[in-house]
């Protein structure tokens, strides 16, 4: 309401001679500047209201963003995991191609000449003493001929795990190529290198071999040496190769030192 028709208001309610058309005419202005305010508050709030929802839907917008955001950093983040568990897996199995051969799950020739490598330092830094046996299965190859290479895998492998038992935890025990195993006996000297080796032929000998094809029968020549001070890998692969000849030649099944 403006100053002036709050004055005159003022002036017709002090004024008792008044025409009541005036008072009347006056109560109309009144009336309708009240109800143009009224007007004007109701779009005020409608604005107020509108700018409120604006705002909150907005800041749902952000939130929905801001969570649409996050979804795709963790799915970038598993998809990475996923990835780097992927690159561990695969580095795993690589370094078990490698080092082991695939049938018999046994260490192959790679890892057992590096650690025929350390066994040899070890023991000319601390005087100790090894033996290595080298083990062929008899006759493989007419196991092959007669009753197929799916049998003589499955030879390959009951061998390996005959071996893998039989060894002493701190032994080691690779596939050397073929049908020929190399055992490294740590701490060992060729008396006892003998009894082990021995053992060893006796447990392939007594391996079940019915389920596998009729009339099959294993057995294994094995022969073995004690590693000399100073002498090289080679050489000592020669003697224990040279052992093994010897035990063919005496008609198989048989353990053969070479001193």
């Amino acid at each position: 309401m403006d100053l002036q028709l709050a004055s005159r208001i003022e002036g017709l309610l002090n004024d008792p001679t008044a025409p009541v058309a005036d008072l009347r005419a006056a109560l109309a202005d009144l009336y309708e500047r009240c109800r143009s305010q009224q007007q004007m508050l109701e779009r005020l709030t409608q604005i107020s209201d509108k700018y409120q929802r604006a705002e909150r839907d907005r800041g749902l917008s952000y939130a929905e963003q801001l969570q649409r955001k996050v979804r795709q950093v963790e799915k970038i983040v598993r998809i990475s995991d996923g990835y780097q568990s992927m690159l561990q897996d695969l580095n795993a199995r690589l370094t078990a191609l490698s080092t082991h051969d695939e049938l018999t799950g046994l260490p192959n020739r790679r890892y057992l000449q590096e650690r025929l490598t350390q066994a040899i330092a070890h023991a000319e830094r601390n005087g100790e003493n090894f033996s290595i046996a080298l083990l062929d299965i008899d006759f493989f190859k007419r196991i092959n001929d007669s009753a197929g290479h799916a049998v003589g895998d499955v030879v390959l492998k009951r061998v390996a795990a005959c071996l893998r038992e039989g060894m002493r935890d701190y032994d080691i025990c690779a596939r050397w190529g073929g049908e020929e195993f190399l055992i490294l006996f740590a701490c060992c000297d060729q008396q006892h290198a003998a009894q082990l080796a021995e053992r060893i032929r006796l447990a392939v000998a007594a391996l079940p071999t019915a389920d596998l094809h009729p009339g099959l029968q294993l057995s294994a020549s094995i022969g073995f040496t004690e590693f000399h001070p100073a002498e090289t890998i080679d050489a000592a692969l020669k003697r224990v190769d040279d052992a093994l000849y010897r035990a063919k030649d005496a008609g198989r099944n048989c353990v053969v030192g070479n001193p």
